[in-house]
Protein backbone atom coordinates (compact mmCIF):
# COMPACT_ATOMS: atom_id res chain seq x y z
CA UNK A 1 0.00 0.00 0.00
CA UNK A 2 1.39 3.00 -0.63
CA UNK A 3 2.01 6.06 1.51
CA UNK A 4 0.45 9.31 1.47
CA UNK A 5 1.32 12.40 3.52
CA UNK A 6 -2.58 13.63 3.01
CA UNK A 7 -6.03 12.64 4.41
CA UNK A 8 -7.74 11.63 1.20
CA UNK A 9 -6.53 8.09 0.11
CA UNK A 10 -8.64 9.02 -3.36
CA UNK A 11 -5.47 11.00 -4.75
CA UNK A 12 -3.35 9.43 -7.19
CA UNK A 13 0.36 9.97 -7.04
CA UNK A 14 2.62 10.37 -9.74
CA UNK A 15 4.47 6.94 -8.65
CA UNK A 16 0.63 5.45 -8.71
CA UNK A 17 0.21 6.74 -12.03
CA UNK A 18 3.79 5.55 -12.87
CA UNK A 19 3.77 1.95 -11.55
CA UNK A 20 0.15 1.80 -13.19
CA UNK A 21 1.83 2.90 -16.55
CA UNK A 22 4.69 0.34 -15.97
CA UNK A 23 2.17 -2.19 -15.51
CA UNK A 24 0.14 -1.90 -18.77
CA UNK A 25 3.11 -1.36 -20.72
CA UNK A 26 4.63 -4.76 -19.35
CA UNK A 27 1.27 -6.18 -19.94
CA UNK A 28 0.88 -5.25 -23.22
CA UNK A 29 4.96 -5.92 -24.22
CA UNK A 30 4.48 -9.43 -23.27
CA UNK A 31 4.57 -11.90 -26.44
CA UNK A 32 1.44 -14.45 -27.65
CA UNK A 33 2.55 -18.02 -27.02
CA UNK A 34 0.52 -18.87 -30.01
CA UNK A 35 -1.39 -17.82 -33.36
CA UNK A 36 -3.92 -19.82 -32.39
CA UNK A 37 -5.46 -17.55 -29.89
CA UNK A 38 -5.52 -14.15 -31.81
CA UNK A 39 -9.36 -13.57 -32.49
CA UNK A 40 -11.08 -13.31 -35.49
CA UNK A 41 -11.16 -9.80 -35.89
CA UNK A 42 -7.23 -9.36 -35.26
CA UNK A 43 -6.32 -12.08 -37.96
CA UNK A 44 -8.41 -9.58 -40.35
CA UNK A 45 -6.08 -6.75 -39.42
CA UNK A 46 -3.27 -8.57 -40.07
CA UNK A 47 -4.64 -9.85 -43.63
CA UNK A 48 -5.52 -6.01 -44.05
CA UNK A 49 -2.88 -4.40 -46.60
CA UNK A 50 -1.47 -1.49 -44.90
CA UNK A 51 -0.97 2.20 -46.27
CA UNK A 52 1.87 3.72 -47.07
CA UNK A 53 2.39 5.01 -44.06
CA UNK A 54 1.66 1.85 -42.04
CA UNK A 55 4.72 -0.06 -44.53
CA UNK A 56 7.07 2.55 -43.53
CA UNK A 57 6.41 2.38 -40.14
CA UNK A 58 6.48 -1.57 -40.63
CA UNK A 59 10.00 -1.37 -42.69
CA UNK A 60 11.73 0.89 -40.12
CA UNK A 61 10.47 -1.70 -37.16
CA UNK A 62 11.66 -4.01 -39.21
CA UNK A 63 15.20 -2.43 -39.96
CA UNK A 64 15.36 -2.02 -36.50
CA UNK A 65 14.76 -4.63 -34.78
CA UNK A 66 13.82 -7.11 -37.58
CA UNK A 67 16.74 -9.58 -36.74
CA UNK A 68 16.01 -10.31 -33.29
CA UNK A 69 12.13 -11.17 -34.12
CA UNK A 70 10.95 -14.56 -35.24
CA UNK A 71 8.13 -14.86 -38.17
CA UNK A 72 5.68 -14.76 -35.73
CA UNK A 73 6.71 -11.62 -34.44
CA UNK A 74 6.89 -10.21 -37.61
CA UNK A 75 3.54 -11.05 -38.13
CA UNK A 76 2.48 -9.96 -35.03
CA UNK A 77 4.33 -6.55 -35.38
CA UNK A 78 2.52 -6.04 -38.90
CA UNK A 79 -1.14 -6.90 -37.30
CA UNK A 80 -0.35 -4.32 -34.37
CA UNK A 81 0.08 -1.63 -37.13
CA UNK A 82 -3.01 -2.45 -38.98
CA UNK A 83 -4.84 -2.33 -35.96
CA UNK A 84 -3.48 0.95 -35.59
CA UNK A 85 -4.37 2.36 -38.92
CA UNK A 86 -7.93 1.09 -38.78
CA UNK A 87 -8.30 2.90 -35.29
CA UNK A 88 -6.70 5.88 -36.83
CA UNK A 89 -8.78 5.80 -40.12
CA UNK A 90 -12.19 5.56 -38.01
CA UNK A 91 -10.91 8.86 -35.90
CA UNK A 92 -9.75 10.45 -39.09
CA UNK A 93 -13.73 9.84 -40.37
CA UNK A 94 -14.93 11.82 -37.59
CA UNK A 95 -16.12 15.05 -38.51
CA UNK A 96 -14.94 18.16 -36.34
CA UNK A 97 -14.16 21.77 -36.54
CA UNK A 98 -11.94 24.05 -35.46
CA UNK A 99 -14.50 25.57 -33.11
CA UNK A 100 -15.29 22.04 -31.52
CA UNK A 101 -14.80 21.68 -28.00
CA UNK A 102 -13.28 18.62 -25.95
CA UNK A 103 -15.60 16.60 -24.00
CA UNK A 104 -13.95 17.67 -20.67
CA UNK A 105 -11.57 20.77 -19.58
CA UNK A 106 -7.91 19.35 -17.99
CA UNK A 107 -7.84 21.46 -14.55
CA UNK A 108 -4.81 21.18 -12.35
CA UNK A 109 -5.54 20.39 -8.93
CA UNK A 110 -3.21 21.89 -6.53
CA UNK A 111 -3.79 21.20 -2.24
CA UNK A 112 -2.40 24.71 -2.26
CA UNK A 113 -5.16 26.26 -3.85
CA UNK A 114 -8.33 25.01 -2.51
Amino acid sequence: MPHRDDKNDSTLTRRDFARAIAVTAATVAVPRKSAARIPDFAQDAATQALSPAGEAQLQTILAKHGKRLSDEQKADVRRLIAQAQKAGDALREFPLENSDEPATVFRIYRADRR
